[in-house]
């Protein structure tokens, strides 16, 4: 089983150099990287002759700025394995992924999630999410379960749906994930944590607005009948939408994004049009969504908490005295976006006194 592992890459030669050599430490060694570089004007092209030199499984390809999506689909066209694996510049593997994942493979599956790890260049692991043996593939039509460098699929199930969609600026993962879904891919799980995502300080420069329209446009598209497939496959079909929860959702996610860069007026505007919209209600407990990966969920270090309350504190205080919700208790709402950052800083400041105090208070 070869896989062809895609590695992306715009102005990350930076991070290049980690994520290729946890790919060579792999205990699975029948593997090929494609290395994309997307047009960087960084030393990409310097590092992966390098490794190219080193390794005669690394090989790289050099294509205009297209973004992300036309840069895996670059790697994908000019893959020779039967089994495509992603490994985004700025991610890495522990040394079991590829190996994990082509024992699921071998058992009749199409397609395989793995659990993942968040990390950052401070913390090497902040956060672990262990899938459930027992996921569901549909459980994907209410939101991404998954990275892309937790996934490994079948080339033919990937070149079915098409590929990568390049019209997409966010969210493009998730939405091959459900067409994945839609042409009837067998889905394994593997479980452990065993690929790294990688929270990067330049989240804070993501374009919440962009990232809000996609997650809503997917969402939306998958409940409809997918034009870019056949009509013909019986998963290609209507799926009844329950509710807009999930919009609330991603809604409230990419607002803690807006008002971590102080973009507040904009943001309680966006609240305001998307809320009469879908006709949303919110209690104060929804609002613990403004604090995710995507905003400041994990800066939990010293320094990254003291950042937090006496940077973002003032902001969200800001954000929720303005904002207007019939009937919701703002002060709870604004304690449910620091709660996580509240115990930590407990738990620095009392040290193993940190239950005791914790369950007092």
């Amino acid at each position: 089983m070869l896989f062809s592992v895609i590695i992306p890459c715009y102005n990350q030669a930076h991070f290049l150099n980690e994520a290729l050599s946890s790919l060579v430490a792999q205990n699975y060694t029948n593997w090929e990287a494609i290395i994309v570089n997307d047009g960087s004007i960084d030393n990409t092209h310097d590092v992966s002759d390098a490794w190219c030199n080193k390794d005669s499984r690394i090989k790289y390809i050099s294509t205009s700025n297209n973004g992300l999506s036309a840069a895996r689909n670059k790697g994908i066209d000019f893959s020779d394995g039967e089994y495509i694996s992603l490994l985004d510049a700025d991610d890495k593997y522990a040394v079991t992924h590829l190996e994990s994942m082509s024992k699921i493979l071998d058992n009749d599956f199409d397609i395989v999630f793995s659990g993942y790890s968040y990390f950052t260049d401070k913390l090497p692991n902040c956060h672990s999410v262990n899938l459930d043996k027992d996921l569901h593939f549909e459980q994907i039509l209410q939101g991404n379960l998954v990275p892309p460098v937790s996934v490994a699929l079948k080339k033919t199930v990937l070149l079915q749906t098409g590929g990568f969609d390049v019209s997409l600026n966010s969210a493009e993962d998730w939405d091959l994930w459900i067409r994945c879904y839609k042409v009837n891919a067998r889905l394994g799980i593997s479980e452990s944590p065993t690929a790294f995502y990688r929270i990067s300080s330049n989240s804070m420069s993501r374009h919440f607005l962009v990232m809000y329209t996609s997650l809503k446009y997917v969402f939306l598209q998958a409940h409809k009948v997918d034009e870019r497939l056949s009509i013909k496959l019986v998963g290609n079909r209507e799926n009844k939408l329950i509710s807009f929860d999930p919009i609330k959702r991603y809604l409230l996610m990419c607002l803690g994004v807006a008002v971590v860069q102080n973009k507040i007026s904009t943001a309680l505007d966006i609240f305001k049009k998307e809320t009469a919209e879908f006709g949303l209600t919110y209690t104060h407990y929804d609002f613990r969504f403004m604090c995710s990966y995507l905003s400041f969920r994990y800066n939990i270090s010293k320094s990254g908490i003291n950042w937090v309350f006496s940077e973002l504190y003032p902001r969200f205080n800001d954000f929720f005295n303005q904002l207007e919700v019939s009937g919701l208790d703002k002060k709870k709402a604004l304690s449910e976006v620091f709660s996580l950052h509240k115990k930590k800083l407990v738990r620095f400041k009392w040290g193993f006194l940190y239950p005791l105090v914790n369950r007092f208070s």
